[in-house]
């Protein structure tokens, strides 16, 4: 395609050397690996019209020495660029998103268009839900009261979904939000509707008892569910791009593609049908623990890292020393679990969602530790 007198090489040498950047810093910029931004400094890489344009655009460049003079011959080599960069994880969601907002436009296929500019802006903008493969099931953080004493727990949501279905949840955030390198491990905090509050406290009330008064709750997605909308995202983009190419050729022109723009419409609403809710994308929660640590008496260490292994927190583990450094200076007979203890074990106990299952697990635990025949 020609460029007039146009030189994106000598542009980008000269934009660099000018700011002192390096060739990678510039590449992290174009979201592209450091040899791919070699081979266009190196002039070696002819990229698309809309390639260019999106370059000088990140780098907040311009120039009037470039035009698009036709758009006949191969498919946008930009199709190319999206697809290599999905497989080979060179590029964000978010690039990909962009430059399928510019194949979008120049074949007047308005609901691929809609579509990307909802999932780069967020649902919220729109009258209409979000797409399937964006509902979760969602867990809780709270914070409760009972027994005259106030506790936290982290509830998963199979926990809760085994008991009552409490309602699905929707995920209207920018595609950016959840391309965060990466997300904390145990998900993201979401703002879940006030009338939650009553229903999940009644649902906790019939397993701990009627005095179970829930304070404050947070919901949380699990990383499995993001990272599931972001495959589901990347999927769509790959699927539509070979059904342009299974239908219409390599060869096929802009200009030709914009002329079956409806035909595109509608092959694009059968690529987002056909992913649904993307149950063929569910990634497996966090196994089940396999080999669980052998407890050595007296082993302080060891014992941590078993507390670890059935996600105790470590404010839990602070607690677990402060009442041993109290006990230290009062050492209890020997052959028992103290009592202080026994206290410290019934609270993790109740707020933790692996020794709920087997309330004596812990106190098992610690008689081991303490060398009390079990």
């Amino acid at each position: 395609m020609p460029m007039n007198n146009f030189d994106l090489s000598a542009m980008l040498k000269r934009y660099r050397t000018d700011h002192g950047f390096s060739m990678r810093e510039i590449a992290g910029k174009l979201h592209m690996s450091k040899s791919a931004y070699g081979r266009l400094e190196q002039g070696i890489t002819e990229p698309s019209y809309d390639e260019i344009q999106r370059i000088l655009t990140k780098l907040g460049l311009k120039s009037d020495g470039i035009s698009q003079t036709k758009t006949s011959g191969r498919l946008m080599s930009t199709i190319t660029y999206v697809k290599r960069g999905l497989l080979y994880g060179s590029i964000s969601t978010m690039e990909a998103l962009n430059c399928i907002k510019d194949l979008a436009e120049a074949i007047q296929c308005r609901p691929l268009l809609e579509w990307a500019e909802k999932e780069t802006d967020g649902y919220w903008r729109y009258p209409s839900q979000p797409s399937d493969y964006r509902l979760y099931e969602a867990g809780f953080d709270i914070e409760y009261e009972q027994d005259s004493g106030k506790f936290f727990m982290s509830i998963p949501p199979e926990f809760i979904n085994s008991i009552e279905w409490l309602g699905i949840f929707n995920y209207p955030h920018p595609i950016d939000d959840i391309d965060e390198k990466w997300v904390n491990p145990r998900g993201k905090i979401v703002i879940i509707h006030e009338e939650i509050h009553p229903s999940l406290e009644l649902i906790l009330q019939k397993v701990y008892g009627p005095d179970f008064k829930l304070l404050r709750v947070a919901g949380r997605l699990l990383p499995q569910s993001l990272r599931k909308i972001l495959l589901a995202v990347q999927e769509i983009m790959l699927r539509f791009l070979l059904c342009i190419e299974t239908e219409f050729g390599q060869n096929v022109s802009l200009d030709d593609l914009s002329e079956h723009k409806y035909q595109l419409g509608m092959l694009f609403q059968k690529v987002l049908e056909s992913v649904g809710r993307a149950s063929h994308l569910d990634l497996p929660v966090k196994p089940k623990i396999e080999e669980e640590l052998t407890l050595i008496k007296g082993d302080e260490d060891r014992f941590c890292d078993w507390l670890d292994q059935h996600e105790i927190s470590f404010y839990e583990q602070d607690e677990f020393f402060v009442v041993r450094d109290a006990l230290k200076l009062k050492p209890p007979p020997e052959g028992i679990v103290p009592s202080e203890m026994c206290a410290w074990a019934k609270k993790v106990t109740s707020s933790n969602w692996h020794f709920r299952e087997d309330e004596g697990k812990l106190l098992k635990g610690l008689k081991i530790f303490y060398g009390v025949k079990v």
